[in-house]
């Protein structure tokens, strides 16, 4: 059975705009800000690059080379395109991996799930890596509750909070917000927050960005921490085995009121991960589901 992921849990605006059909494009060339909360907008399929056996990262042409995305570390994008089969309209939130301040194209990793016998493919996924060079999708936003502004600053809901430390928890394709958080403090010289990472998988080849990863935390000078764990390493694994456990929790990151946690993975494991935290004396308003 595929997997449920949990990337981009939506906002009152978020579910407003997936709902919405039958908006008018917006057809300027001259935005500098490429995404609207309230309209679609044309992006072109420019490049889409293999990262491991069912993943991809797809680049899309914006409108035109100044023009930047719109979207702060930890928020979503919408993307629709028509069902190759049915020709309805299929609308999925994902979060981009290219930088934030990326001029005339954005980056989006998307893990591609292929039917079999007894299983269906993902319909999403399967008619995005079918798409031919050149290929136009719609894509609105940015959507989201969560937005980390830098240097321990964020907005939950439209509140503005201030965090001292981050506990990031991820498994699969849901690394790329913790990802995209995780870049702009590793970044930023000036910004004082520290994050570790617990990054769950089955296998060494589902651990998505680690290369990245391993290079941000060299870049963060001592702010960033990375631990990966999987339920199915090889031999040649040096890294933990096992999923993320409440012990594994506790073990790595004691439950502060100043420290913030974000999850995002697979539906079975942020619900495991949740009552983990809870039982761990994390408030609910110290977690944010993706």
């Amino acid at each position: 059975m595929m997997p449920i992921y949990h990337v981009g849990t939506l906002d009152a605006t978020g579910r407003k705009a997936l709902s919405t059909s039958g908006v008018q494009r917006e057809q300027g060339r001259g935005r500098e800000v490429f995404l609207q909360p309230r309209m679609w907008s044309t992006a072109r399929l420019h490049a889409k690059k293999k990262v491991s056996w069912d993943t991809r990262i797809f680049t899309y042409k914006l409108e035109h080379d100044e023009q930047v995305l719109g979207l702060h570390p930890g928020q979503h994008l919408l993307l629709r395109l028509r069902d190759p089969v049915t020709r309805e309209a299929i609308v999925r939130a994902y979060t981009p991996v290219s930088e934030t301040d990326k001029k005339g194209y954005v980056d989006v990793l998307i893990k591609v799930y292929f039917g079999s016998q007894t299983r269906k493919g993902g319909t999403m996924s399967v008619a995005m890596d079918s798409l031919p060079l050149g290929h136009e999708v719609d894509v609105k936003g940015p959507i989201g509750k969560f937005e980390y502004h830098g240097r321990g600053e964020y907005s939950l809901n439209g509140t503005k909070k201030t965090v001292k430390s981050f506990m990031m928890i991820c498994g699969g394709s849901g690394v790329t917000p913790i990802y995209q958080v995780f870049r702009a403090v590793m970044r930023d010289p000036h910004d004082p927050t520290t994050c570790i990472v617990l990054d769950g998988n089955r296998l060494e080849e589902d651990v998505l960005c680690r290369e990245d990863l391993d290079a941000l935390v060299s870049e963060g000078q001592g702010k960033g921490k990375l631990i990966y764990t999987l339920t199915k390493g090889g031999e040649k694994w040096k890294g933990l085995r096992g999923r993320i456990t409440r012990e594994l929790i506790e073990g790595q990151c004691s439950c502060r009121p100043e420290t913030v946690v974000l999850v995002c993975g697979p539906e079975g494991m942020v619900e495991s991960i949740g009552v983990s935290l809870n039982e761990s004396g994390w408030r609910n308003e110290q977690i944010v589901y993706f």
